[in-house]
């Protein structure tokens, strides 16, 4: 199928008939903060280049040139996102995911001078080992609060899993859940959408409700590092499940008079059905910003990759900060249809949205 602006705007305009989607009355109710400021602590690309950018609803803050020239940012396959926020003079940190290894956040938190013993809370956005890896270095530090709560979307995202959708792939690991127990982390498994830190909030589980429809390039399995009279009546009885991503989580903040910041970490999900899920969960219809991963690399298509700009064309967010998994297919496309609004993601830079 061959795609442009116009065709594009088409898909868009499609998106917007009654039906698509259906928003049901708030399941929270909703803070807002006056400013909420994005650190990229992990994602694959970076670079010191970067100049600051300024705008009335947005500042961009490259990453710091480091003082020792044997130092370095990270970059890696993987994702970790520091969300700073503050509402009434009152200031909280989220730490959303881990990253792929345990040198890397400890790396890239230190030359930001940022200490793991002011995090508020954590969200794991899913259990791909791509985005909790690094959470054993993080705890084995010592300098995380005990009592520190970690939100987790169901129990599946404990079961060991494997590469690729056969049961004979190799290992992708599974959370190290003694390691959580003897750190004293609160532990919050829930499906259910709730509000992290006094300030921001989950998603919980997030429907099918655009056109969107992932393939998860992994499996599951049942019973291994896992509970299975938790799991879905589906899956508790099998040794192997292709992955569907049910247990996966979105991270959002209403921002005052802006609206909805909405993360993605890897929307295997899709990240419309995500934004669309934080919109119902709020009540806020309003898309200030879209970030993270977006999940438009293979087993993904072209063709899926232009229609979710088209489906975020009708949202129409101020901003899209797409990173790690998004693909070059999607972020070409978003560049050239909305080229005021794409943001790229870089390690150690700073988003910062709201008052100043």
């Amino acid at each position: 199928m061959e795609w442009n602006r116009r065709s594009l705007l088409a898909l868009a305009g499609a998106a917007l008939v009654p039906g698509f989607p259906v928003f049901g009355a708030a399941t929270l109710s909703v803070p807002a903060v006056d400013r909420l400021h994005l650190t990229v602590l992990i994602d694959s690309t970076t670079s010191v280049f970067g100049g600051a950018i300024t705008r009335p609803d947005i500042r961009i803050v490259p990453p710091p040139i480091t003082a020792d020239y044997h130092t370095a940012f990270a970059g890696q396959w993987g994702y970790s996102l520091l969300a700073r926020s503050s509402a009434a003079g009152a200031a909280r940190t989220t730490l959303i995911d881990f990253g792929y290894t345990s040198a890397a956040p400890l790396n890239n938190m230190a030359l930001l001078d940022i200490a793991p013993g002011t995090i508020d809370a954590m969200v794991l956005s899913h259990g791909h080992y791509d985005h909790f890896g690094g959470l054993d270095g993080l705890l084995a530090s010592g300098t995380v609060r005990r009592g520190t709560p970690l939100f987790v979307g169901g129990e599946e995202a404990f079961c060991a899993r494997i590469r690729g959708t056969a049961p004979d792939g190799s290992s992708f690991g599974a959370i190290d859940r003694a390691m959580i127990a003897k750190a004293g982390i609160d532990l919050i498994v829930s499906g259910d959408p709730r509000i992290v830190a006094g300030q921001g909030f989950t998603t919980g589980s997030i429907p099918f409700v655009s056109p969107e429809r992932p393939r998860v390039p992994t499996g599951m399995l049942p019973g291994q590092n896992c509970e299975r009279s938790l799991l879905d009546s589906a899956k508790r009885d099998k040794n192997f499940v292709v992955d569907d991503a049910e247990h996966e989580l979105g991270t959002a903040f209403n921002v005052a008079g802006r609206g909805l910041v909405v993360i993605g970490s890897c929307s295997h999900r899709g990240i419309i059905n995500t934004v669309r899920r934080a919109q119902a969960v709020s009540g806020i219809d309003k898309v200030h910003a879209i970030v993270g991963g977006f999940h438009l690399v293979p087993p993904q298509t072209r063709d899926q990759a232009l229609e979710t700009v088209a489906l975020m064309q009708a949202i129409n967010p101020d901003y899209i900060i797409p990173g790690h998994c998004s693909g070059e297919t999607f972020i070409a496309a978003a560049l050239a249809a909305m080229p005021d609004k794409v943001i790229r993601s870089i390690v150690g830079a700073s988003y910062i949205f709201g008052a100043a």
